[in-house]
């Protein structure tokens, strides 16, 4: 006798929700309370949520029983993580065509959009690839899904070891954006800075300096 699929097991509830969290994709909100930019505000979530994912990735690929505990909190908090990165350059766009930067600063935006936009598919992967690991340890763990295309090929040992290692590497490549994006954007904005000091310096103030400097 076929076992019954239980649609509620925590596997296709994640499934669901990271499919959802596409939906942000659509969403562009430019600015908030007073119109501020809203895009300095929606960096701090991906910036605090991707290392929390990768490190739990890692500890859990290091130490597989910590799925058992705490498979399901990292998945959704990689999936808010992701979703965050959707709604973050939403508003950088925004940000960036308000500015109008000229020069060095222009240039370290469009390379920080570029690498926003890697770190969104990487880590668009790292989830999937979590989630995946996460399920194919409990079904390997003989505890099956009942849905039998998905227990048959997450419940062999082989592509359960596949999926830790592509675990393990996305995870490391996610981090590596997560730095460079922000490293290029703190520099475009010092740059900015630095650009809007000298055109307001008055004639014959030493260049790179601000007034009253």
């Amino acid at each position: 006798m076929s076992q019954r699929v239980d649609w509620r097991r925590a596997e296709f509830i994640l499934t669901a929700c990271a499919f959802l969290g596409f939906a942000t994709l659509l969403v562009r909100i430019t600015t908030i309370y007073g119109g501020l930019p809203a895009h300095p505000l929606f960096i701090h979530v991906p910036v605090v949520l991707i290392p929390v994912s990768v490190l739990g990735a890692l500890a859990c690929v290091a130490r597989p029983q910590l799925f058992d505990r705490y498979g399901v909190l990292l998945c959704a908090v990689a999936i808010i993580a992701m979703s965050s990165i959707f709604l973050a350059m939403e508003a950088g766009a925004a940000l960036e065509h308000a500015l109008n930067l000229q020069g060095q600063a222009a240039a370290l935006i469009s390379q920080h959009s570029f690498a926003a936009k890697i770190l969104a598919i990487v880590f668009t992967l790292f989830t999937a690839a979590l989630i995946l690991t996460f399920s194919a340890h409990r079904i390997s763990g003989r505890r099956p899904t009942g849905l039998v295309p998905v227990d048959r090929i997450l419940g062999l040992r082989a592509v359960y070891l596949l999926l830790r290692i592509g675990l393990v590497v996305l995870a490391l490549v996610a981090a590596f954006y997560v730095y460079r994006v922000g490293d290029l954007g703190a520099k475009a904005v010092w740059q900015g800075r630095l650009a809007a000091a000298q055109h307001s310096a008055p004639p014959g103030a030493p260049p790179g300096r601000p007034p009253g400097s």
